[in-house]
């Protein structure tokens, strides 16, 4: 696979927005992304990839603006 993004291992999840909250580099750029997921609030391998997985696809047909965070669901 050919990552367009590169992961930072600052993953948490947060009660109040009801998702997980972590960050990337992108062409040099960090970028913070939250995924609105309430079912799954403990973190393993497998949603870990799940999660990386979906930011991955929307950066496919999307590009994010500078200074913003991208926000996504899962169910």
């Amino acid at each position: 696979m050919n990552q367009k993004i590169i992961f930072n291992d600052d993953i948490t999840y947060d009660n109040n927005q009801q998702g997980w909250i972590f960050s990337g580099l992108l062409s040099g750029e960090r970028i913070n992304i939250l995924i609105k997921c309430t079912k799954h609030n403990v973190m393993s391998d497998a949603l870990k990839f799940d999660l990386e997985e979906i930011v991955e696809e929307w950066l496919d047909d999307n590009e994010p603006l500078p200074e913003s965070r991208i926000e996504l669901y899962y169910k």
